[in-house]
């Protein structure tokens, strides 16, 4: 699958999701951005282990996806109260 992207803006951070095709969560978490208009960048960490090492970075080295990335903020999973937090959007 070819990364899924939606652009952004220079003045705001990207929002980086690593994430599976066949991850139920991933998917819960595709229909939730888009849900809420909010742009990202997919990066399938099945096919690129350079982004398979940094998302697992961001979990004491296991895999657990999704994991956002924006800027030096980071979520683990698909939590919406936590991601909207993060992006500074309302749930």
């Amino acid at each position: 699958m070819p990364e899924h992207a939606h652009p952004t803006t220079p003045d705001q951070p990207e929002l980086i999701m690593y994430c599976t095709q066949y991850c139920p969560d991933c998917r819960r978490a595709r229909e939730w951005l888009d849900a809420h208009g909010i742009t990202y960048r997919e990066i399938d960490v099945s096919r690129d282990p350079d982004a398979r090492r940094r998302a697992a970075d961001h979990n004491e080295g296991r895999l657990h996806t999704p994991t956002f990335e924006l800027g030096n903020g980071v979520c683990v999973d698909f939590y919406p109260d936590r991601l909207s937090e993060l992006l500074g959007v309302d749930r």
